[in-house]
């Protein structure tokens, strides 16, 4: 059930999902909600938000620390978001970006998107902080990744695409700590044309 709640939840909101809604996508007795969820629908999402993460997060702490590179690093934060996208042709998104967007008189479930909004920026953080940024910096570099990409998701569901995923990761894994900033071309758009910068810095097809 907290597996169907999740799945609803990234392709929806939790505006978009109401408990039968989870009762019939799991296919289990609606009786068990009160029991296992006295906590209602604060309590099935707050658990749907960490199993649809748990797995991420395990595996960004696990990988993360073995990037040799920081262009590598960065394209394992990205992979996972990159294979949801994919492997669910484009219905599932970020459940917390999912979560927050409906959740602004819900102070329980809008912290616990922040929180574990948190637990992300961490080890993003310290991948800066491994290739040569300053701890303070770090938390801003990370905090900047973090928006880029959940900004980069919306577009991507709703292009049908990961052009802007991959631009994104493209970005960012140019501007390593210390390195010389590169002009990054974004991906290209739909109906196949580039995007390539015109007069004045600004992008045009």
């Amino acid at each position: 059930m907290v597996s169907s709640a999740a799945t609803l939840i990234r392709e929806r909101g939790i505006h978009g999902v109401g408990l039968r809604e989870v009762v019939t996508h799991s296919g289990g007795p609606r009786g068990s909600l009160g029991r296992y969820f006295p906590g209602g629908k604060t309590q099935l999402v707050t658990e749907a938000i960490d199993d649809a993460l748990a797995a991420v997060y395990d595996e960004l702490d696990r990988t993360l620390t073995e990037a040799k590179t920081f262009a590598e690093a960065i394209d394992m934060i990205v992979m996972p978001w990159r294979g949801l996208l994919v492997g669910h042709d484009f219905a599932l998104g970020c459940p917390l970006a999912a979560t927050v967007v409906d959740a602004a008189d819900n102070d329980d479930l809008r912290t616990h998107v922040d929180e574990m909004l948190a637990r992300w920026q961490a080890p993003v953080a310290d991948v800066y902080v491994k290739f040569g940024a300053a701890p303070a910096e770090a938390e801003g570099h990370a905090m900047v990744l973090l928006a880029a990409l959940e900004g980069a998701l919306i577009l991507s569901r709703a292009r049908r695409s990961i052009d802007p995923l991959e631009t994104v990761a493209r970005y960012f894994a140019a501007r390593a700590p210390g390195a010389p900033v590169d002009v990054i071309t974004p991906a290209p758009v739909l109906g196949g044309s580039d995007i390539r910068p015109g007069p004045g810095g600004r992008f045009r097809s």
